[in-house]
Parts: structure tokens; C-alpha cells; sequence
């Protein structure tokens, strides 16, 4: 047992670590109802008569890999910055507050690398890769395409990635390492405040709060860029057939359904990545100041420089769901932009 009035160890709250992982984890079961692993996707048995003819279909679908490959770049310099922010931030944290960054980076980081391995092992079988890459590789290995993005496509048997995969993955594996070090910022920001006595200590709890709220904003960003990502790369096959033919808005429904399921499951990761950490960090202020203060004289000057006005909580609101609107929104755009 650690002294009285001794700071807590890092390793005290490590459990915390599962939680930005934990919406992943949940929509890899919830989702496992929805495909028979032991069956193929249907999309392996698409008739060649139904593809667009050359040279239309290559250079429709050359345009929308252009497309892809910029906004996943653009994502994945993104995902850089945010990840240099978080950095710097924690550079600027305590010692104390550090080592406490190090124990969540470590307990998420272990769990994301064992996901990875998971679905990389598990990637015939496994209905997440199935539902957000395999479904889009297979109708773009049937259409026969003169590219070598889709050569090795999962086949059976073979351990080669195509150069389709990791067009698909870099972007969705720098995104998690940027869940990664945001949350090991926002674990280490709400850990050993200083003494209450001391006069900055308001100053310092208002300060972290701010942190939090831009580290909130930051992550939101990488969120919504990650699912226009995913949303732009399930639309690729659209481009290989007929506009308005039955197959091609079959599969602009299931990319907005796609978009959609990854819009919440990102929201969520936003929740669980901030939230907790933010309780906690006020559940230590109301502690700590408890023994010097009126709880209520608290209360009134968190309400008043902490969480400011209701503008700046509905802006927060509105950055959490932000991940979750992108995806029937991007989805809407596009019909309008099929139609047109």
C-alpha cells in the first residue's frame, strides 16, 4: 500500500490503456454475426458482362485511385502532425506525469500491435478485414484490371501483400498509432496535480483541461480524415460499372453502410479515449481541494473556467460526432455527385 499522500503508481489505472481499443475490439465481435467465415463473399462471383468495357473502366478507375492516394496521403500527413503535437506535449509534462504516459503507451500499444498481428493472421477469416478491404479488393481483382495493385489479393495460400493492401493499411495503421500517443497524452495530462496549497493550482487544473479540449479537437480531425479515407477507398469499384446500373448502387449502399459503421466505432474511440481520463482528472481536483476548500467554491470555479459556456460545449459535442456525421454525409455526396 503506498503512503498516505504519496502520488499514485502509473501502474494504478493501467486498465485505462483498453479503453481506446475497446470500440475496436466490440465491433470485431459485433460484427462476426454479420459474415459466414467459412463461406466466400459473393462479390468472387461478379459476371464479367458486368464491368464497364476498356478503356473506360481503366481510366475511370485510374481517376478514382488518384483520388484515394491523395486524401490517404494528406490523411496520413495528417495522422504525423497530430502525432508531433502529442509529443511535444507530453515533452512539456512532469516527470511524474510522464511515467504515467509511458504505462498507458505501453499497455495501448502492446494491445494495438496484438490487434494488428491478429488481423494480419486472421485476414481470410476475419470480418472486419473481410468488410472493409477484402469486399473491395475482390471486385477489383474480378474486373481483371491492367494494374498490379490487386495481384496476391488475399489468395489462398500465399503470404504476399498486394500493393492494394498496403495502400489500404498505412493509412488505417498510422491512425491507430495516433489513437496510441493521444491517448498516452491525455492519461499522463490527468496524473499527479500538484500540491493543492500551492498557489497555481487552479491555474494548472484550467490549464490541463485546455489541453484536453484541444487534444480532443486534434484526434476528431484524425478521426474524420480516417473515415473519408475508408468511405473513399470502399467506393473504388463503383467507377467500374454502369452509374446507374443495380451493381453499382448495391455498392454505394453498402460503402455508405461501410462509412457509417466506421464513423461510429471512430466516435466512439473519441469518447473513450477523452472521456475517461477527464473524469478522472476532475475526480482528483474535487479529491485534492476537498481538504482546502468548500467542494461547492470548486464546483462554481470549474463551472466558470473550466467548462467556460455552452458554446465551447456544444463545439465539443459537435468534434466528438464529427467521425460519426462524416459517413452518411460523404456517403449523400457522392449519390448527389452520381446523380448529377
Amino acid at each position: 500500500m503506498p503512503k498516505a499522500g504519496s502520488p499514485p503508481s502509473p501502474t494504478r489505472d493501467l486498465w485505462y490503456s483498453v479503453l481506446p481499443v475497446l470500440p475496436l475490439i466490440l465491433a470485431t465481435l459485433i460484427a462476426s454475426i454479420l459474415i459466414d467465415p467459412d463461406k466466400e463473399l459473393s462479390f468472387l462471383h461478379i459476371a464479367k458482362g458486368e464491368y464497364l468495357s476498356e478503356p473506360q473502366i481503366a481510366y475511370r478507375h485510374l481517376g478514382d485511385m488518384l483520388t484515394y492516394i491523395a486524401l490517404a496521403t494528406i490523411h496520413c500527413v495528417l495522422c504525423i502532425g497530430v502525432v508531433v503535437y502529442f509529443v511535444r506535449m507530453m515533452q512539456e509534462l512532469s516527470v511524474e506525469q510522464r511515467r504515467h504516459a509511458r504505462v498507458f503507451f505501453s499497455g495501448t500499444g502492446v494491445l494495438i500491435i496484438g490487434l494488428i498481428l491478429y488481423l494480419t493472421v486472421n485476414a481470410d477469416r476475419d470480418v472486419l478485414v473481410q468488410l472493409g478491404y477484402k469486399a473491395t479488393c475482390q471486385v477489383l481483382q474480378t474486373a481483371d484490371l491492367p494494374t498490379k495493385l490487386v495481384k496476391a489479393c488475399f489468395t489462398p495460400g500465399s503470404v504476399t501483400i498486394s500493393k492494394l493492401t498496403l495502400l489500404a493499411w498505412i493509412p488505417t495503421f498510422i491512425g491507430m498509432a495516433t489513437i496510441v500517443f493521444a491517448g498516452a497524452f491525455t492519461y499522463g495530462n490527468a496524473s499527479a496535480l500538484p500540491d493543492p496549497d500551492e498557489p497555481s493550482w487552479r491555474d494548472v487544473v484550467e490549464q490541463r483541461t485546455k489541453a484536453l479540449q484541444k487534444s480532443v479537437y486534434a484526434l476528431s480531425a484524425v478521426l474524420v480524415s480516417s473515415t473519408i479515407t475508408i468511405t473513399l477507398f470502399a467506393h473504388l469499384p463503383i467507377g467500374l460499372f454502369e452509374d446507374k446500373s443495380d451493381l453499382a448502387k448495391a455498392l454505394s449502399h453498402y460503402a455508405g453502410g461501410l462509412s457509417t459503421f466506421w464513423g461510429a466505432l471512430f466516435s466512439l474511440t473519441l469518447v473513450a479515449t477523452f472521456a475517461p481520463p477527464t473524469l478522472l482528472l476532475l475526480r482528483r481536483a474535487y479529491e485534492q481541494d476537498a481538504s482546502t476548500g468548500p467542494v461547492e467554491d470548486l464546483r462554481s470555479w470549474l463551472h466558470e473556467h473550466v467548462f467556460v459556456s455552452l458554446r465551447k460545449q456544444f463545439v465539443n459535442a459537435a468534434s466528438l460526432l464529427a467521425p460519426l456525421l462524416v459517413g452518411p454525409l460523404s456517403s449523400l455526396f457522392s449519390s448527389l455527385a452520381s446523380a448529377s
